[in-house]
Formats: structure tokens, C-alpha cells, sequence
């Protein structure tokens, strides 16, 4: 029992790899392929809309540490299309998941293939990032990028309200703010 969890720790640890490995190569997308690893033996199933990418993604498994075999299902139909709803939804998934600073935002349209970028950040890697995970997609004919790299806000400090605190009698001492208001309640 003991190698039987070893073993399944090792399959875990290794597809986490091949993911890693395939999120960084820039070209394929993990939203085209599925990825299931049996005892070193990697089963790699999906869609892509070119050879080229097909190759990628092998090529890219392949080269990872710990494969032993590479069981190739994925498929490059002649006529692959993915609609622009399905487009959108995958990158709104994938870019959803990097944004993490409040304020920071990115819109995305699609017609005909041709992906809209437009929005604001404030890190110039997360708008890279955005129009890569954009170009990597199957079925992406182009992409127009109006995404904006903005400074983020600035925090303002807590401001009093002075025509509040002149209602009290003791307005010329260093009275903390939280008695000021507790009297007000």
C-alpha cells in the first residue's frame, strides 16, 4: 500500500511538473490539452489547431524529467474552430486567476477570432501576460491590445472630519479618534 501512494504522489508530482513546464511555453496553451500521467506514462489528449502546436505540446512533455512514454491523443482537426464565446470565457478564466491587486482590471471581446484586450494594471508583466495567454489560444487569429500600465493608487491617509470634532469641548487636546467617535455614536 505504501508504494501504491508513493507512486500516486510521484504521478501528481510529475503532471504538476509538465504543467509548469507548458504554462511557461508560450507555445501551447493548457486550455487545449488535457494531461494524465499513469506511472510515468503520460496520456496527453485535446484539440490544437496546428501540427505545429501539437508538436509543441510532445516536445514540451517530452523534455520533462520523469517521463518515461508519451501516449499522443491529441487531435488537429482540419477544420478547427473554437467560437469567440468559448474564447473569451477560457482567457477570462486564465486571466481572472492573475489579477490580484484590487483595481487592476482587463476586458476582453472577441469577433471573428480577433481578441480585444483593454483594461488597466499596474504591472507590466501582468499586461504581457494577458496578451500571451491570449496568443497561445487555439483559434486566436489576432489580438489588439489596449490594456493600460497605470501607477496604482496611492492610500490616503484617515482624514477627520474637523467640523465634527469642533462640536466637542476638548477639540485642543491630542484626543484619540477612536474616542472622538464612540462619542458620537
Amino acid at each position: 500500500m505504501t508504494c501504491h501512494l508513493q507512486k500516486h504522489q510521484s504521478d501528481s508530482e510529475l503532471a504538476r511538473k509538465i504543467m509548469d513546464r507548458i504554462k511557461w511555453d508560450k507555445r501551447i496553451s493548457l486550455a487545449d490539452i488535457e494531461i494524465d500521467v499513469r506511472g510515468g506514462e503520460v496520456i496527453v489528449s485535446g484539440e490544437v489547431d496546428s501540427a505545429y502546436r501539437k508538436h509543441a505540446a510532445i516536445e514540451a512533455i517530452s523534455e520533462t524529467e520523469g517521463v518515461w512514454n508519451i501516449e499522443d491523443r491529441i487531435d488537429v482537426p482540419s477544420d478547427f474552430y473554437r467560437s469567440d464565446n468559448e474564447i473569451v470565457k477560457i482567457l477570462k478564466q486564465q486571466i481572472q486567476e492573475m489579477l490580484m491587486l484590487d483595481g487592476e482590471h482587463i476586458e476582453i471581446e472577441c469577433e471573428y477570432g480577433i481578441v480585444k484586450l483593454q483594461g488597466e494594471v499596474f504591472r507590466p508583466r501582468m499586461k504581457a501576460m494577458a496578451v500571451a495567454f491570449a496568443w497561445e489560444l487555439s483559434g486566436v487569429k489576432d489580438v489588439n491590445n489596449f490594456i493600460e500600465v497605470k501607477s496604482p493608487p496611492q492610500r490616503m491617509p484617515l482624514s477627520v472630519d474637523f467640523e465634527l470634532i469642533s462640536r466637542f469641548p476638548h477639540t485642543g487636546t491630542n484626543v484619540p479618534l477612536d474616542d472622538l467617535l464612540k462619542e458620537v455614536q
